[in-house]
């Protein structure tokens, strides 16, 4: 694992961390019945491919969802999985960063669209929630998922007037594209149910 000590993070702050967002998941499994910590180290790896010098990012990555799926499972409240993440990175303000970030990335209900877009102007957020869904497109997601990540590109896009700033080209073309070919298999499926009737 290569990890080289930046302003704000050290080595051992992304250990920590590391630690930290498999406590917060222990015991979890995703639908396709795999432990549910594989899914923030993937977004964290596609971070970093995006972005191999943004360590903040990588951490938020990993911690994504622990505030969301955390509390109540692996710890007893939002509070005390904060408290567990900013005691993994030594610096206050790296880790209040980290925190922020990871707290703007916890969707609670509502438009997934509008939440999407709310996090237009933050890139460190943006970079991870793109990162978490091309992670899940590219997962056998459901139909209703496919459809709400489409949608929420749709509207981000508009609302960005293309790509969203701070975030590297290559990432959008493969998130876009991604969701483009869902949507292309839906609309073949549907004009082939059309004809057969």
């Amino acid at each position: 694992m290569i990890f080289i000590d930046m302003p704000g993070f050290t080595r051992e702050d992304f250990e920590d961390v590391y630690s930290t967002a498999q406590m917060a998941h222990m015991g979890q499994i995703r639908r396709d019945g795999s432990e549910y910590f594989t899914h923030p180290s993937e977004v964290r790896n596609i971070v970093r491919k995006y972005y191999p010098s943004d360590y903040a990012a990588q951490m938020v990555a990993l911690l994504h969802d622990s505030l969301e799926d955390a509390p109540g499972s692996t710890v007893d409240s939002i509070e005390e999985m904060e408290s567990f993440i900013r005691g993994s990175i030594s610096d206050p303000n790296s880790g209040q960063e980290v925190i922020d970030a990871v707290r703007n990335l916890t969707h609670i209900g509502g438009d997934y669209g509008a939440y999407v877009s709310s996090l237009l102007g933050k890139p460190l957020e943006l970079k991870v929630k793109f990162a978490d869904m091309l992670h899940n497109l590219s997962t056998s997601p459901s139909p209703k998922q496919r459809q709400k990540y489409g949608d929420a590109l749709t509207t981000v896009s508009d609302s960005a007037g293309g790509i969203p700033t701070g975030i590297d080209i290559q990432h959008w073309d493969d998130l876009t594209a991604l969701a483009e070919s869902f949507e292309d298999r839906a609309l073949r499926l549907l004009v082939r149910e059309y004809m057969s009737v």
